[in-house]
C-alpha cells in the first residue's frame, strides 16, 4: 500500500473530528495521485474544511473541492460530478454548476445500471435537477427517491443538508424539504403513582397513540420505571418505533429502586421491554442504586440522546412528559414538549435517597513525557486561567492535566481553547464525586471518571477534542448551538462492559 493510501484514512478521521489544519498539512504533503478514491477523499477533505469557512476564503477552498471531485470524476462517473456540481454553485459559480448538472443527467440516461442504490439515483437526478433550476422536476425526483426507499434515514438526511446548501446559495425556500424529513425522536419521562392491579388504561394510552402520531415518532429516548415511562414504552414499541432505553446503574440496579418496589406485574413489563429495546444504556456509575442525582443524569442523557439523533437525521425532537396535572410546558431544550395529565392512581412513590454525588464535567489534556513538558504545563494553565474558571483543578498526574466543570458548555469551550494549543484533549460527562486530597491540600476526582476522560485524550489526535457520549448528550440537551459534535469512534471498555462511544466536539461557524 503507497504512503499516500495510508495516510489518506487519517486524514478523513482527523477531518470528521474538525482537525482540519492538521489533516490539510498531511494533505499537502502527499505526492499527487490519480486514483480515484485518493482523489474523492482530497475533494471530502476540501469539502468539509470549506464549510467551516466564510466569505473568499470558503468560495476559494471551495473551489479546489470542485478540482478534486472533478478529477476523481474522469474514472468514477456520477458520484464525485455531481459534488462538483453542487460544490460550484456554492463557490459563486452557477454556470459551471449548470454545465456539470447537465453531464449529470446524462451519465444518468447514459448509464441507467450504474452500480448504486435505485434511492441514490434517483437523489442524484433531484439534485442536478435543481442545480438547473427545475425545482419542481427536482420535488418530484426526491418525492420518487424517497419512495425506492422509505426507511433510508440516513441517506435522506444526507440528501436533505445538501439540498439546504443549494436552496440556500439559490435564495429559495426550503420550507418543501419538511415533507421528506425522517421520523421525529422522542425524549419521555413521567410519574411512578400508577396501580399495579390496572392493567391497561385506554384513555391514556389511546392519548399517548395520538401524540406518537402527530409527532410523526420513530425514536423513543428514556427510562423505564414503573408508571407512566413503561407505558409510554410500550406504546412505542406497539408502533413498531425504536425503544432506547437508558437506565442509571444499569438493568437491574434501576429495576431494584424504580420497578421492583412496585410490584410483580411491573416487573414483567419491564423485563419484556428490555428484550425489545433496540438499546440499554447503563448511565453511569454501573450497578449502583441510583439515586436522585444519578435519576437527574440519566434523564439529561435521555434527551440529549433524542436530540442527537434528531441532528443527524436532519429531523426534530419532542418531549413526552405524563404529569398528575396539567401545568405549562416551560419554552427550554431542542425540542418542542407535549405534557398528558394522568392523576395518580397510588399514593407518590417514595422519594429516592438523598443525592451524595454530584455532576461534573471533566477534562483530561494529554501530556506525553519529553523536554518540553514544564513549558506546555505553563501553556496549558494560561489557557485554562483565561477561561471561564473550572470548579476543580487544575492537578497534574504525571500524564495527564485534569479539571472539572460545573457544566458541559464551559468544559467544552475550555477543551476547544487548549485544543487550539494543538493539545489532545478528552472529556466525560457524570456523577463525579472529588476527594479530598491531603498531600495537595485541595479535592480532587479520580477512578472511573477521571480514566473516562484520560482514556478520551489519549484517543485524541492532538488538536482535538474526544468526549464521551454521556458528555454529547448533556451538551445536546442543553441546546448548545454554537457546538456541534459528531461520533468518531469508541474507547475500549474494561472487561464485562460495553466500548464507550467517543465524539469530536467541533465550533460552529455563525456569523
Amino acid at each position: 500500500m503507497s504512503g499516500t493510501s495510508e495516510s489518506l484514512p487519517k486524514v478523513l478521521a482527523l477531518t470528521r473530528a474538525g482537525a482540519n489544519a492538521q489533516a490539510r498539512r498531511i494533505l499537502d504533503s502527499l505526492p499527487a495521485s490519480t486514483q480515484a478514491a485518493e482523489l474523492l477523499l482530497k475533494g471530502r477533505l476540501l469539502k468539509d474544511s470549506a464549510l467551516a469557512l466564510s466569505g473568499s476564503q470558503r468560495r476559494a477552498a471551495l473551489r479546489e473541492a470542485v478540482r478534486w471531485y472533478r478529477a476523481a470524476a474522469a474514472s468514477d462517473g456520477t458520484y464525485p460530478l455531481i459534488n462538483a456540481a453542487s460544490l460550484s454553485l456554492l463557490a459563486g459559480e452557477p454556470g459551471q454548476a449548470a454545465a456539470y448538472a447537465r453531464e449529470v443527467l446524462a451519465s444518468l440516461e447514459a448509464n441507467p445500471d450504474e452500480p448504486e442504490t435505485p434511492y441514490w439515483l434517483a437523489a442524484t437526478r433531484a439534485e442536478a435537477l435543481l442545480l438547473l433550476d427545475r425545482e419542481a422536476e427536482a420535488r418530484a425526483a426526491l418525492a420518487e427517491a424517497v419512495a425506492l426507499a422509505p426507511r433510508a434515514w440516513e441517506d435522506h438526511a444526507s440528501t436533505l443538508r445538501q439540498f439546504a446548501l443549494i436552496l440556500a446559495e439559490q435564495g429559495r425556500d426550503a420550507a418543501w424539504l419538511d415533507a421528506h424529513r425522517p421520523p421525529r425522536s422522542l425524549h419521555f419521562a413521567g410519574h411512578m403513582s400508577f396501580d399495579a392491579r390496572v392493567a391497561r388504561r385506554a384513555h391514556l394510552e389511546d392519548r399517548i397513540a395520538a401524540i406518537l402520531d402527530e409527532e410523526k415518532v420513530h425514536f423513543g429516548y428514556g427510562a423505564l420505571a414503573a408508571g407512566a415511562d413503561i407505558i409510554v414504552a410500550e406504546a412505542l414499541v406497539a408502533r413498531g418505533a425504536e425503544l432506547h432505553a437508558v437506565l442509571p446503574g444499569g438493568p437491574e440496579a434501576f429495576a431494584a429502586v424504580s420497578v421492583d418496589p412496585f410490584g410483580r406485574g411491573w416487573r414483567r413489563r419491564y423485563d419484556a421491554l428490555l428484550a425489545r429495546a433496540e438499546t440499554v444504556r447503563t448511565v453511569r456509575p454501573a450497578a449502583a442504586p441510583p439515586d436522585a442525582e444519578m435519576v437527574a443524569l440519566g434523564d439529561e442523557v435521555a434527551m440529549g440522546a433524542a436530540a442527537l439523533n434528531a441532528r443527524r437525521l436532519e429531523s426534530e425532537a419532542v418531549r413526552l412528559l405524563v404529569a398528575p396535572e396539567e401545568r405549562p410546558s416551560p419554552a427550554a431544550g431542542p425540542w418542542r414538549e407535549r405534557r398528558l395529565a394522568a392523576p395518580r392512581e397510588t399514593a407518590p412513590a417514595p422519594p429516592l435517597m438523598p443525592a451524595p454525588h454530584a455532576r461534573h464535567a471533566l477534562l483530561a489534556v494529554a501530556v506525553a513525557p519529553g523536554a518540553e513538558v514544564e513549558a506546555r504545563l505553563a501553556a496549558a494553565a494560561a489557557s485554562i486561567a483565561a477561561g471561564p474558571p473550572p470548579r476543580l483543578g487544575p492537578w497534574f498526574t504525571g500524564r495527564e492535566i485534569l479539571l472539572a466543570y460545573a457544566a458541559p458548555a464551559e468544559a467544552a469551550r475550555a477543551a476547544l481553547a487548549l485544543a487550539a494549543r494543538e493539545e489532545a484533549v478528552g472529556g466525560h460527562y457524570g456523577i463525579a464525586d472529588p476527594i479530598a486530597d491531603p498531600f495537595a491540600a485541595a479535592p480532587r476526582i479520580v477512578g472511573d471518571p477521571a480514566a473516562l476522560a484520560a482514556g478520551a485524550a489519549a484517543s485524541a489526535p492532538a488538536g482535538v477534542v474526544c468526549v464521551t457520549a454521556d458528555f454529547a448528550a448533556a451538551l445536546a440537551a442543553a441546546g448548545e448551538t454554537g457546538l456541534r459534535t459528531e461520533l468518531v469512534g469508541e474507547l475500549a471498555a474494561a472487561p464485562g462492559e460495553e466500548p464507550v462511544e467517543l465524539y469530536a466536539i467541533m465550533a460552529v461557524w455563525t456569523g
